[in-house]
């Protein structure tokens, strides 16, 4: 769970990363292996999207309070 903005920062920083490994195996896999691979890839970056909307849904008490 993010608490603070470096963690959000952070979260962020790893889905551009994600995003980026994923357009450059889906150059030079087939579509069944790039498919295969992407899977676990795409439910990472489902959840660090989740867990940024819900600490950017969140107001600074609730942040705070953790």
């Amino acid at each position: 769970m993010i608490q603070n903005d470096e963690q959000l920062k952070a979260a962020q920083q790893a889905i551009f990363n994600l995003e980026k490994v994923l357009l450059e195996a889906r150059k030079v896999h087939s579509a069944e292996e790039y498919r295969s691979m992407s899977e676990p890839i795409l439910l990472e970056i489902q959840q660090r999207e989740h867990e940024i909307l819900a600490y950017l849904s969140a107001t600074t008490a609730e942040v705070s309070a953790g």
